[in-house]
């Protein structure tokens, strides 16, 4: 829409960024060096946690995409879904096909266990997450996370992994069940970019995009610092904006009043 304007061979700061081309921050580099080192060391579990919009279902997808030996790599994606749609979900990821939707909770467990142990006899280490793990209800997390776990303890011959990715609620919600916090190895605490971070990924997102000039002034970018916190899903949406606005309004620079007007129309919005 507004690419040809500033001279830009694509959108720099797209709503959905590829999980392989996200802007490798301190606070993300840290994260996922944690997930390497519970993963290499068959620690069991894993926490990640991060305010909306920081980047934790990215983690994963980077996680996904770049560790080809993590397989099945089981996402899941519905926190609300009861224990019994969990395990079947869960079953359903581990063999790629889908599970009867009869059956009690053990059952289910039961084919999950299964599922497990063949992919552990053909050297393989599945890796399972539960995104917005904050809302999984106590019956989730004793039923399906706790017995997973449980699982590993009882049989040394099951190799997997298991991430709780939500926010920082979630650590609280954890203390609530000390079997399962126990069992947590690894806790990943994802941040907002720094000043300097998010300089670099707004010239950088620009300059892969073919901006031959710095488009946002120093006092613009500051002022995006300042909004966004360094949350990238936020930085993405004022950037996206600000340059949609900046054409509509044929300005040579974005400035800070630009960032001021498009924070106020965003926060409205949300």
């Amino acid at each position: 829409m507004y690419q040809d304007y500033w001279k830009l061979t694509d959108r720099p700061f797209p709503h959905r960024v590829p999980a392989t081309a996200c802007y490798p921050a301190a606070s993300r580099l840290a994260a996922l060096r944690r997930l390497q080192y519970c993963i290499q060391n068959s620690a069991g579990c894993a926490v990640i946690l991060g305010e909306s919009g920081l980047g934790k279902t990215s983690l994963l997808r980077q996680l996904q995409a770049t560790e080809e030996h993590l397989r099945p790599f089981v996402h899941l994606a519905f926190p609300g879904l009861d224990a019994p749609a969990q395990l079947r979900q869960i079953c359903g990821q581990l063999s790629d096909a889908p599970f009867a939707t009869e059956g009690s909770a053990d059952e289910i467990l039961s084919n999950a266990e299964n599922a497990l142990r063949r992919h552990a006899a053909n050297g393989r280490h599945p890796v399972i997450c539960f995104d917005d793990a904050q809302l999984l209800s106590p019956q989730v997390m004793t039923d399906v996370v706790l017995a997973l776990l449980n699982l590993r303890d009882i049989d040394d011959s099951l190799d997997f992994t298991v991430i709780l990715a939500g926010q920082p609620i979630l650590l609280s919600l954890l203390s609530r069940q000390p079997q399962l916090r126990e069992r947590v190895a690894v806790t990943a605490r994802l941040a907002g970019m720094t000043d300097s971070e998010t300089a670099d990924y707004i010239s950088g997102r620009l300059r892969a995009c073919g901006a031959s000039a710095d488009l946002f002034t120093e006092a613009a970018i500051r002022r995006l610092q300042e909004t966004s916190q360094g949350n990238p899903r936020r930085l993405n949406r004022l950037c996206d904006m600000a340059l949609l606005v900046g054409c509509a309004e044929q300005l040579d620079r974005i400035d800070a009043p630009q960032i001021d007007a498009v924070g106020t129309e965003l926060i409205r919005a949300a």
